[in-house]
């Protein structure tokens, strides 16, 4: 992540994702450098340390870095969701498909039960098999989910629609998701209890920013009282 962050290798293909063009972000880029930098200077104003002003080329790096910050982690939180919602997509398409007997019919009926965001992308898939039922289009969607399971799955959707459904391959794929779908359980619960851990930090970070605070604050007040006696005693 972090250096993901400093060389930005990933900064195309993300926003070739989300549709964003390049010269708009840019400009995005440029306005939070410039509002980073003069908040910066204002702190510097308030607090009259201009020797802090050295910092001023770091304070602009970071409202530069921080669109890019922004894009990666929406980025994360969709693919975080997809990841999810794949199995339970695959789990209504398996349930439909015998009564269909048809892959288009079978995902145009699934797409109800579809969440967003990758309701958006199913969309997609079933207007581009309307033009023409092509291998690429079913990779195209596995690519947006962006795992190998995934890949996998949707090349035997393809096989399907061009070879018509059968009950072994059905049986087969029906084992397959039940297994991707108690593994993204099993994530699931691991991921809510690592952010459990997560936010739980914040409470005693705060708590020990109080007693830290509260601490220098009683220690300053004393070593002012020491000071003053000094200062007051015949020399």
């Amino acid at each position: 992540m972090f250096n993901e962050l400093l060389k930005e290798r990933l900064l195309d293909a993300h926003l070739e994702f989300f549709g964003k063009d390049k010269k708009k972000f840019l400009i995005h880029r440029i306005l939070y450098a410039v509002v980073v930098t003069m908040l910066y200077t204002m702190i510097i104003m308030v607090i009259k340390k201009p020797i802090l002003l050295i910092g001023l080329p770091a304070g602009f790096y970071l409202g530069w870095k921080f669109a890019y910050i922004k894009l990666l982690a929406t980025k994360k939180n969709i693919d975080v969701k997809n990841s999810f919602l794949f199995p339970q997509f695959l789990q209504s398409f398996i349930a439909l498909l015998p009564s269909s007997g048809n892959v288009y019919q079978t995902l145009k009926v699934a797409l109800k039960y579809t969440p967003d965001p990758l309701d958006k992308e199913l969309i997609k898939l079933i207007r581009k098999i309307e033009n023409g039922n092509d291998r690429n289009a079913y990779l195209e969607f596995a690519d947006y989910i962006g795992s190998s399971e995934a890949y996998m799955v949707m090349n035997m959707i393809y096989q399907f629609s061009e070879q018509g459904v059968e009950k072994d391959s059905i049986q087969e794929l029906e084992r397959y998701i039940q297994n991707l779908q108690e593994n993204k359980v099993d994530e699931l619960i691991q991921h809510k209890m690592n952010a459990s851990d997560k936010f739980g930090l914040f409470p005693i970070l705060i708590s020990l920013f109080l007693v830290g605070g509260f601490a220098g604050v009683i220690f300053l007040h004393y070593m002012t009282n020491v000071t003053d006696a000094l200062n007051t005693m015949p020399k």
